[in-house]
């Protein structure tokens, strides 16, 4: 993890204009891996005026590298949008898109928190819709005690995707097997996950516990103030640390609307509330509603984690998580350029893209 105060070095190798960080912190870019949408968009909607303005949204608040993050949906629109995603790749039109992370559907229904039932699948099933696999996947969520998880957790890895549990019912025995095929990703931790069971005399740790023991997965963490209270933050911290613990927004199409305002995700449908959001029914929360520069601010705040172990939760570690460092998440030698500058209470102010200064922290960025 790199960071610094001082000038940063504006532009290309050949022409640098210094920037006057004026006593700011220099830090990479923030990396999320787990992002649905944004301002009244949602990812699964194929419409590129939509996934722009989504990615533009998140980059004025200092993400400049996301997985564009698909919630259960139908097959038909799992795939447009995956098709989406692949033009802009290709097209090189929008460089902060990373790749696509599908959360679900192979997920257990009694975990499947605000994901619709009704277009919840089987692995087999995913593993036909996947092959040949799409250009851009990068990372897929799945509960991996499913019947026919074993094939499609072994197809993705093989093909270099990142595997993820989440969502999930699965036993620490469940994990052991699924991390031998490929697995090496936890989705956010407490939200979708099994617990400990004792079906007679003796206790069977569940995904919860099996996460906090594991050994060389990195997990995510959700901190936004409403999915998770500072102890079980502190709690995740302290069993993983800062080199294998992700912070993620989570952040779905009601990111920057107003309380009472509908959105959807996926197939499902959310309302925002003061600060977060949740179902129609208000049973589960529906992602989030919070930005990961802010995540990033409550994590320090709550947990009281030194200021380079919150920033390497936001950059460095789910860059690692999605295969994308050091080239993202640091200031190494070689790195895209990728930077935010941020206040002493670690709002952001500027943000440059591969080494291009934004006009201002909010401002729409030039492609």
């Amino acid at each position: 993890m790199v960071i610094c105060r001082g000038v940063v070095r504006n532009g290309c190798s050949h022409d640098p204009v210094p920037v006057d960080a004026g006593g700011l912190l220099v830090a990479p870019g923030l990396v999320d891996i787990h992002v649905h949408g944004a301002a009244g968009h949602d990812l699964t909607d194929p419409d590129p005026a939509a996934w722009h303005r989504v990615l533009d949204t998140h980059l004025s608040a200092g993400t400049t590298t996301m997985l564009a993050t698909l919630a259960s949906t139908s097959p038909e629109r799992t795939a447009a949008a995956l098709a989406t995603a692949s033009a802009l790749i290709t097209s090189a039109d929008a460089p902060t898109l990373a790749g696509v992370h599908l959360e679900g559907p192979c997920l257990a229904p009694a975990q499947r928190g605000a994901h619709d039932r009704a277009h919840l699948r089987t692995p087999g099933e995913l593993l036909a819709e996947l092959t040949p696999l799409p250009k851009g996947l990068r990372m897929v969520t799945l509960a991996p005690e499913l019947p026919g998880a074993d094939a499609l957790i072994a197809y993705l890895a093989g093909q270099g995707v990142r595997v993820s549990a989440g969502h999930s019912a699965a036993t620490s025995d469940d994990l052991t097997r699924a991390r031998q095929l490929g697995l090496s990703h936890l989705a956010h931790l407490w939200s979708g996950q099994s617990t400990l069971t004792r079906p007679v005399l003796h206790r069977i740790p569940g995904l919860l516990e099996a996460s906090l023991a594991s050994h060389n997965v990195t997990a995510e963490v959700i901190a936004d103030g409403h999915h998770l209270p500072a102890a079980l933050l502190t709690i995740a911290l302290r069993c993983l640390g800062p080199e294998r613990l992700c912070l993620v927004s989570d952040a779905t199409a009601g990111t920057g609307l107003t309380p009472g305002t509908t959105f959807h995700t996926g197939a499902s449908r959310g309302r925002v509330h003061d600060g977060y959001a949740a179902t129609a029914d208000h049973t589960s929360l529906c992602g989030s509603v919070t930005p990961l520069a802010i995540c990033l601010a409550r994590m320090q705040e709550t947990t009281g984690a030194p200021l380079e172990d919150v920033l390497t939760m936001a950059t460095a570690t789910p860059a690692r998580a999605a295969g994308l460092y050091p080239r993202k998440g640091s200031l190494l030698p070689g790195a895209d350029g990728d930077v935010v500058l941020l206040g002493p209470d670690l709002s952001v102010r500027q943000v440059l893209l591969r080494g291009r200064l934004l006009t201002a922290a909010g401002a729409e960025p030039v492609r």
